[in-house]
């Protein structure tokens, strides 16, 4: 996990691929650390938007706008699973109070 809201740099990238990561997020774990703390159940899902350049030399850079272009072209296959999910839950939540 980086810090957001900023794309990781290439350092942070590399120290993270040798450390064996496959994806990184920036938000995630603070947020679910927040939930915990207050009492709450959770469930996460990442949406894995860009690729990571492990070279300085790259031209190609990260961008907000390709980033949010990904999210755009991914939205309604998202929304189905959380939808399939949320059923999924509800349904178990039907089994377990029974």
């Amino acid at each position: 996990m980086v810090s957001g809201p900023n794309f990781e740099t290439i350092a942070e990238a590399r120290m993270l691929w040798i450390l064996g990561c496959d994806s990184v997020g920036m938000s995630m774990v603070p947020e679910v650390t927040v939930a915990k703390h207050c009492g709450l159940q959770v469930v996460a899902l990442s949406l894995i938007t860009n690729k990571v350049s492990l070279d300085y030399s790259r031209e190609e850079k990260v961008n907000h706008e390709e980033v949010l272009e990904i999210c755009k072209m991914r939205a309604e296959l998202l929304q189905k699973l959380v939808t399939s999910l949320i059923s999924r839950f509800n349904q178990q939540q039907i089994i377990n109070t029974n």
